[in-house]
């Protein structure tokens, strides 16, 4: 097995996970293919496929001999998607879950095989029962930016075929109050618990560390996230602005959580950096 890799036995509860969203991504992109009986168990498929990655994902933080990293933040942010999933599945909103079901594939896909990097904060303060908290509330806000990330999408699209006046399509989308109130929601949700999990990750840092972890370039650009989204809270509150705005806002700073999930733990040290 090549080196930094783990033990492929650890991960094969994620082949069904990945087999459940491969068949309920076909049932919203080739519906005919599987047919009208099938589409009507998608909903229950994805209840096993959320409940079978928390399990898998909270087994290995306490039973697996490798350190958290890099994969497994891939794989929180998969199970943040999978569970804006099931909200949108639970109101019938289909052309949410359309866009929401291949992003939780391809994110999980892809944890399978990036090489393990762990985080180098761990080499010094090993497992902390902090550890499921700050991440299990750092990926609940995950999960609501990227539900109002893809609304944020559909509510543009949607915005600008009405002003074009091509209707096509239009009949099965929500109106676009109802996308503007939806992406509200989601990202607040989002905000509250990211709140949260910085919160739970200063404890831990207060009760495990000997240098304070406000000089982490992560930490940092959490921050700068954590106020993007604050600030795109104000802007509709208390400037009023909302639909096309808070749609822009959503996209921007969920393309911000990618980068710090995806690329700055490796670009920059500190104790949020990807070690071996």
């Amino acid at each position: 097995m090549p080196p930094g890799y783990a033990p492929a036995v650890e991960r094969l509860p994620y082949i069904l996970v990945l087999v459940a969203w491969g068949f309920i991504s076909m049932g919203h992109l080739l519906p005919d293919l599987i047919g009208t009986r099938m589409r009507t168990h998608v909903r229950a498929v994805a209840w096993v496929a959320v409940s079978t990655h928390l399990a898998t994902l909270i087994a290995g933080l306490f039973l697996s001999a490798w350190p958290t990293g890099f994969p497994e933040a891939l794989s929180g942010m998969s199970l943040g998607v999978g569970i804006a999933y099931l909200w949108v599945a639970r109101h019938q909103m289909r052309a949410l879950g359309m866009l929401l079901a291949p992003l939780s594939l391809v994110v999980l896909g892809t944890s399978l095989v990036v090489p393990h990097r762990s985080v180098a904060a761990l080499a010094e303060t090993g497992y902390s029962a902090w550890l499921p908290i700050h991440l299990g509330l750092v990926f609940a806000g995950i999960a609501g930016f990227a539900l109002s990330f893809v609304v944020g999408v559909l509510f543009l699209w949607a915005r600008r075929r009405l002003k074009q006046k091509r209707f096509g399509g239009m009949s099965r989308l929500p109106s676009l109050e109802a996308l503007d109130r939806i992406q509200f929601r989601a990202m607040l949700f989002g905000f509250v618990f990211l709140t949260l999990g910085i919160g739970a990750g200063g404890a831990w840092a207060a009760a495990s560390l000997q240098e304070t972890f406000v000089v982490d370039p992560k930490v940092w650009f959490t921050v700068l996230i954590w106020a993007w989204y604050g600030a795109a809270l104000q802007v509709r509150l208390v400037a009023g602005r909302r639909g096309r705005w808070t749609a822009l806002f959503s996209i921007v700073g969920f393309g911000g959580l990618i980068f710090s999930l995806v690329g700055l733990n490796f670009l920059l040290a500190g104790w949020h950096s990807y070690g071996s």
